[in-house]
């Protein structure tokens, strides 16, 4: 990577109201889908109609949006990736994430200035793939997960420096390989590798001897248990440093199928913190406090500093960690009357000690004062799910998060 290139903080977009948060609170890119060959089929995903409102509000801020098609299609899929492509062609993404080479040669055909990078899927674990992925018109690598950062440092070290790589910073990891994992499709038919995964990983698993079925035993590693398969999630805000010095490109945010507020809270934490060691200032703690306000399992710092051999990242506790809760979002605001007009997310009510969180900032504690429903009536509480209410309070903006403290 140029050391004078900022490097790109890259956000989730599992819908359009995503896309809002992401890019309000900080992200410099966003990548998100159509309704087929992503691998989060399950998010809400976008329709073209969706896409291109969302491609032009993202060029408007001089920001840009990347599209997934890192499943692996059988060839009676292409018909229908031909027509997405021509529809993709007409919208004109910044750039198309894909990991088989029959999709990346129809991308050529159909559009053929379209920018390509190479997904995480493809597995990409040397400076020899990737020199030859970029020889092959690629513009980006997606790296492997699975790599530490001297061997990211040595991949940088061997490639053109025209060539950008990409690496997941945060968010969930996969026990398998680079999320090439058959549980899903062997237990419930939902192919992990056509973006339907249940995440089988996640579940509580026994053993038996062959001839005893009756006698289960818990799978575990200590005394407190362990789920076998499942795998910590990623947090590397901490590592700004390290990560720049490796000479990765682009910073990645995992999670599509998570809410609006985790992709507001979590890019907002990574714009802060890289903006503050680019800006000569020590890392604020408080960065860290808003990573661990979304729904997380245990933290690690995935295999940057360790391979797989050596630390399995298992978690100790299958349950998500959860802090504060997501309450409203601001969708307008009345300066000179000083009143919100807020969409609830969960239950509020007045005189409640909540946070508010601001682009740019950390979380500010407020307390709750007048509601009104949308007819200017009192109210006391917010009880019923996604109603729209006016709070009065001062100094609130559009796209602003309230949440529990």
């Amino acid at each position: 990577m140029n050391k004078n290139k900022r490097p790109e903080i890259l956000s989730p977009a599992g819908n359009p109201e995503k896309l809002f948060y992401a890019l309000h609170y900080g992200a410099d890119a966003v990548y998100c889908a159509l309704d087929k060959f992503g691998m989060r089929s399950q998010a809400g995903n976008f329709t073209p109609e969706q896409l291109k409102e969302g491609v032009d509000y993202a060029h408007s801020l001089g920001k840009k949006i990347y599209i997934t098609l890192n499943t692996m299609p059988r060839d009676r899929e292409f018909a229908s990736l031909d027509e997405y492509l021509r529809v993709l062609g007409e919208i004109k993404p910044d750039a198309y994430i894909v990991s088989d080479p029959g999709v990346i040669c129809r991308i050529k055909e159909i559009i053929p200035d379209g920018e390509i990078h190479l997904s995480t899927q493809a597995s990409t674990v040397n400076a020899a793939a990737c020199r030859f992925w970029y020889s092959a018109g690629l513009k980006r690598i997606v790296l492997a997960r699975e790599l530490t950062l001297e061997d990211i440092r040595s991949i940088r070290d061997n490639t053109p420096p025209e060539m950008e790589i990409e690496c997941f910073v945060h968010g969930a990891m996969c026990v398998s390989y680079s999320g090439r994992c058959l549980l899903s499709h062997y237990y419930i038919n939902r192919n992990a590798n056509e973006g339907s995964c249940a995440q089988p990983c996640r579940w509580k698993y026994y053993m038996y001897e062959e001839k005893r079925e009756c006698d289960k035993i818990e799978a575990e590693q200590d005394e407190t248990g362990t789920y076998v398969f499942s795998s910590k999630d990623m947090c590397m805000i901490e590592h700004i440093p390290e990560l720049i010095n490796a000479g990765i490109d682009s910073f990645k945010i995992e999670g599509r199928m998570k809410s609006a507020y985790y992709t507001a809270a979590v890019t907002n934490a990574y714009r802060m913190a890289l903006d503050a060691y680019l800006e000569g200032k020590p890392f604020d703690k408080a960065y860290l406090t808003e990573v661990e306000s979304v729904s997380h399992r245990e933290y690690c710092t995935g295999f940057y500093f360790n391979s797989p051999q050596d630390t399995a990242n298992i978690v100790n506790n299958n349950e998500y960690l959860r802090d504060r809760a997501y309450l409203c979002t601001v969708t307008e605001y009345d300066e000179e009357k000083g009143m919100a007009l807020c969409m609830q997310r969960n239950k509020m009510s007045v005189g409640e000690s909540v946070q508010i969180l601001t682009p740019g900032k950390t979380g500010r504690d407020a307390v709750i004062g007048e509601m009104y429903d949308t007819e200017g009536n009192p109210i006391e509480s917010t009880p019923h799910a996604k109603m729209e209410f006016y709070l009065k309070a001062e100094g609130l903006k559009k796209g602003d998060i309230i949440r529990g403290k």
